[in-house]
């Protein structure tokens, strides 16, 4: 497996252009310069993998304001901070939060740009997340496809399931939101495909059956793009970065009854725009 280098920080490439492992980083020893560059790292190649981080929720937290603001949850527990969403399954559970493909709460004005999630308890086997490539989920396109979208807004809605992640009490105190089909990303100045089958519930300015038959196909190339997706063992105390500007994530729900646990940090991005350079 190749090493490369960037920044002071050295990873393994997951695939040739999407996903990167660190080796040898200690997150909580991190300077500020090497925080940044896994910023970089992340808007680049979408998904940072880090294994062994020994951490407890409040260092969790704290490591996380490094990234800018956070998403704050309603508190369920007293010992974890309001930064963290639980992310927990086990005999009693009917699903699994993430089993579709989604960006996470893409239905804010500002969704988040880069999630951290860290695992403590993981099955013996399966519990795997998928993640998929929205820069190259639209650069493989066609170049027609690809300038009709850039003309293109859809509405985000939130969903029920969902309602945690603002502490709305009703669907009403959620409204939608209006997001470009296709979003430049700030730091790569790339263009990535926005719309997912979560939260993206309407193309703006066509009729719904136009609506319903673009999102329908632009959904299925992305379950069909085994060529920019790729699978992230968990094992535990392994930490997970992503760039939800760029990336989709789909948890696979094929571990019941055994126990899947964990805590999630998001940093709150950026209005999604589209830039017309």
């Amino acid at each position: 497996m190749s090493v490369v280098e960037a920044a002071g920080l050295t990873y393994h490439p997951i695939s040739p252009k999407f996903g990167a492992e660190l080796t040898d980083a200690v997150l909580l020893d991190l300077h500020d310069d090497e925080v940044e560059s896994l910023q970089q790292l992340a808007a680049e190649r979408g998904v940072v993998v880090v294994r062994d981080q020994s951490m407890t929720v409040h260092q969790q937290a704290e490591f996380a304001h490094r990234l800018g603001p956070l998403t704050t949850y309603p508190v369920r527990d007293k010992d974890v901070p309001s930064e963290l969403l639980v992310i927990h399954a086990d005999e009693n559970s009917k699903n699994v939060a993430g089993s579709k493909w989604h960006t996470d709460i893409s239905s804010e004005e500002r969704p988040p740009s880069l999630s951290m999630l860290r695992m403590e308890v993981v099955p013996s086997s399966g519990g795997d997340t998928l993640f998929c490539d929205m820069y190259q989920a639209f650069e493989s396109l066609s170049p027609e496809m690809q300038r009709f979208l850039k003309r293109l807004s859809a509405r985000h809605d939130p969903k029920g399931h969902h309602l945690y992640l603002s502490g709305a009490k009703t669907l009403r105190e959620l409204p939608s939101q209006i997001h470009p089909v296709i979003r430049t990303h700030p730091r790569t100045g790339r263009n990535a495909l926005y719309v997912n089958s979560g939260f993206t519930a309407r193309i703006q300015d066509v009729t719904r059956g136009e609506s319903d038959a673009l999102l329908a196909m632009l959904f299925d190339h992305i379950i069909q793009g085994l060529n920019f997706q790729i699978r992230v063992r968990w094992e535990p105390n392994t930490v997970v970065f992503w760039d939800n500007r760029v990336v989709q994530h789909h948890a696979a729900w094929d571990y019941y009854p055994q126990v899947r646990h964990g805590y999630r940090a998001t940093s709150i991005g950026e209005i999604p725009y589209l830039a017309t350079h």
